[in-house]
């Protein structure tokens, strides 16, 4: 295959990882392990066709053996300092949540499940601070008007 071959076929690849599909990033490794390939080729290393994909082939696992992971835990948040903190923000709430409830709240452009683990209902229209997520929902206790003030100062 001639080297503008792998190359655009890498580009491909890799641009269908980037905009259409989730893969994970293997099409980003797979994409430039065919780019690193054409770019042999465009060096003038001639390669037989069976050379040229078993090249592609050790750089495309070498690759995402040695790599992909850790790409993939730093842009997905799985290293330390990357997780995403909710815990101490404070919410409105815009309807009455009995113990135990559920609503919805917003934070930070975000629409999530709150429930209510504090000692006393939120009332309508009320503030509550996060004090834990679990996946999707948060946990939420509702603030006092003394709590609510200090808040405010703080920020």
């Amino acid at each position: 295959m001639p080297w503008w071959g792998w190359v655009s076929i890498g580009i491909i690849l890799m641009g269908v990882e980037l905009t259409a599909v989730d893969a994970a990033f293997y099409l980003i490794f797979v994409g430039a392990a065919a780019v690193c390939v054409g770019i042999v080729g465009l060096a003038g290393v001639d390669l037989p066709v069976w050379g040229q994909l078993l090249g592609f082939a050790i750089l495309a696992v070498a690759s995402m053996v040695m790599f992909r992971g850790r790409l993939y835990d730093r842009i997905r948040g799985g290293l330390p300092g990357f997780e995403y903190q909710v815990a101490g923000r404070i919410v409105s709430v815009g309807e009455e949540v009995p113990l135990g409830g559920q609503t919805r709240v917003d934070l930070q452009g975000t629409q999530w499940t709150a429930v209510n683990v504090g000692p006393a209902p939120i009332a309508a229209g009320g503030r509550a601070r996060v004090v834990g997520r679990d996946s999707l929902n948060l946990s939420i206790e509702g603030l006092t008007d003394n709590a609510a003030n200090e808040s405010r100062e703080e920020k």
